[in-house]
């Protein structure tokens, strides 16, 4: 009979740390593979929502309009304080509410954008925007008055829609992203062509004209990423109505 050799514990050792070696650069590669996509992934999520905030701010900028005799609102920029980036900016416009079964009804508002510090995230903020309607929605136009006299459904229907946007509110704020590490508006001035950090149209001028809107704004947002890094969001953006001239306050 043939003698029947096994392994022996040298040779199992070998063979164990090998296989060690064998898993700890495959666990290794993998490990980065997974690191680097999940990078990958952080980096287009925000990419993704700073440029879409810095184009919902420009798009609401651009419909800014221009400010009347005995407005006391107008367009005012602010400059945020010398630690952080914290600019902040009012202006008027016409924005549009959903009213009854996914119809638009529009109003004179003021619409805000700002910072709020984050409680449990402390140098990092939130986007808030706010509007406050100055006139009440006008009720979508759904027939005329023949029309709704002769189906009492609909003029039900219609008084309902008047009903519902009569009841909102005069005042909503909502924060559109956290984590903001600063805000930055520059204001074009037509007259100067230069660049200014803040902007005022409810002061007038020793003249009693009321100082219109800027020709363009500069904005810059700034997110920070699950890393900390910081990244810089900007765009220009022309203010078509900046050429209308306002009348004077006297």
């Amino acid at each position: 009979m043939r003698s029947q050799r096994g392994f022996t514990l040298l040779e199992v050792l070998v063979a164990t740390a090998i296989l060690g070696l064998v898993l700890m650069a495959v666990y290794g590669t993998v490990a980065r593979t997974l690191t680097a996509a999940n990078h990958a992934d952080m980096r287009a999520d925000i990419n993704a929502s700073g440029r879409t905030m810095v184009l919902k701010l420009a798009e609401e900028l651009e419909s800014a309009l221009p400010p009347t005799a005995g407005d006391d609102v107008g367009f005012v920029g602010i400059r945020g304080n010398a630690s952080a980036p914290t600019d902040a900016v009012q202006f008027t416009s016409v924005i549009h509410r959903l009213a009854g079964l996914e119809q638009l009804a529009g109003g004179r508002a003021i619409v805000g954008y700002s910072l709020d510090e984050m409680p449990d995230a402390p140098g990092f903020y939130a986007l808030r925007r706010q509007e406050e309607l100055l006139s009440v929605p006008a009720a979508p136009a759904d027939g005329d008055e023949s029309e709704l006299d002769s189906d009492p459904a609909a003029a039900e229907q219609a008084a309902l829609e008047e009903e519902e946007m009569q009841a909102m509110p005069a005042m909503r704020a909502i924060y559109l992203i956290d984590h903001v590490a600063g805000l930055r508006l520059f204001y074009l001035d037509p007259e100067t062509q230069e660049f200014v950090e803040e902007w005022d149209t409810t002061k007038g001028g020793d003249d009693g004209r009321i100082p219109g809107l800027p020709a363009a704004v500069h904005i810059k947002l700034y997110l920070a990423d699950g890393e900390g890094a910081t990244h810089e969001f900007s765009t220009t953006v022309d203010l078509p109505l900046a050429n209308i001239v306002p009348t004077p306050t006297s």
